[in-house]
């Protein structure tokens, strides 16, 4: 059932910055805040301080929050986002280093909690609105495992090596293999330059069409299970990958689809968009402020924009082996 038939988007400066001081909070952008002998601040001053943009964009934050909410909270299960960061909090070095690092980043654990509870909750909205079949996901995923010979990216990099002995040692590891294919894992754990895959016998776990540099990921597609690759040069040195098993796909094909999801997204916005639009007639939002209305529409609800900050995402937080 849902919280309320109509939600009303908080769009003044009052209600975002007295919204919990109780009923004196002002609605109107002459209502004054702050009086003085030099002279009175109205919220029609503040919002103009502020810009538009921004609190259009912190407006429609918790009006999607609730709705989200509502709709989803059922279907999301806590005790996994729970475990995840207690996973994270060990990563870190424990609870306390964990809540520091928030604390550098303006957040609470509480605030963490939430965050990762309306990821959830998006993930879900695409689900609903994005059909993957399971044919697509077997399509455009393949389980994998590499070797890693590094070259020299400059002369002061002292992990790597030349390009000539780097691909003399890929190439004696690729036969090694291929006698002992059952001893892939072992070796990898010895010989890979990728510490943190080499840590886990080579494994990459699931790979997505798209997200490995293309040289690397058009010789895995093209393997059966359990095959090995010749050495594949990539920017980064030269590779022995082998497909793996996937004898656990059923289990990790949810992660599977929702990345799937999350590339198309990241192709055509307007998935996002739509959904999002949906979502708000569902729940019969009504703008109470003409220009939040725009700023909403000219800036969230915009495919356009939402592709120029995923591009300006994607570049900054490439991974080393990401295309």
């Amino acid at each position: 059932m849902k919280i309320m038939n109509k939600l009303i988007v908080p769009v003044t400066a009052s209600a975002l910055l007295l919204g919990a001081c109780g009923s004196n909070a002002t609605d109107s952008e002459s209502n004054t805040l702050i009086s003085s002998k030099a002279g009175d601040v109205k919220v029609k001053d503040v919002m103009n301080k502020i810009g538009d943009e921004q609190i259009a964009s912190t407006s429609f934050s918790i009006a999607l929050n609730k709705i989200l909410e509502d709709k989803y909270k059922d279907k999301v299960d806590t005790k996994d986002i729970e475990d995840e960061i207690k996973k994270e909090q060990k990563q870190y070095g424990g609870k306390d280093q964990f809540e520091s690092m928030l604390k550098q980043q303006g957040m609470t654990l509480n605030d963490y909690k939430e965050q990762k509870k309306l990821a959830a909750y998006q993930k879900q909205l695409l689900a609903d609105k994005v059909k993957v079949s399971d044919k697509e996901i077997k399509d455009n995923t393949k389980k994998a495992s590499h070797i890693l010979i590094k070259v020299k990216s400059n002369s002061d990099d002292k992990e790597g090596l030349s390009d000539k002995k780097a691909k003399e040692k890929a190439e004696k590891i690729q036969k090694e293999v291929e006698k002992n294919p059952e001893k892939f894992g072992e070796i990898a754990k010895k010989e890979s330059m990728d510490a943190s895959s080499a840590k886990k016998n080579g494994s990459l776990g699931y790979v997505v069409k798209g997200q490995m540099v293309s040289k690397f990921e058009k010789a895995l597609f093209k393997l059966k299970e359990g095959q090995v690759s010749d050495v594949v040069k990539t920017d980064y040195g030269y590779h022995i990958i082998k497909a793996d098993k996937e004898n656990d796909f059923d289990k990790q094909k949810s992660k599977l689809k929702a990345k799937l999801i999350e590339q198309k997204v990241q192709k055509d916005p307007e998935i996002l968009t739509d959904a999002y639009k949906d979502l708000l007639k569902e729940y019969d939002v009504d703008y109470k402020d003409s220009d939040i209305k725009k700023a909403v529409e000219n800036t969230i609800l915009n495919p356009d924009k939402l592709k120029q900050q995923s591009s300006s995402d994607s570049s900054s937080s490439a991974s080393s082996l990401s295309s």
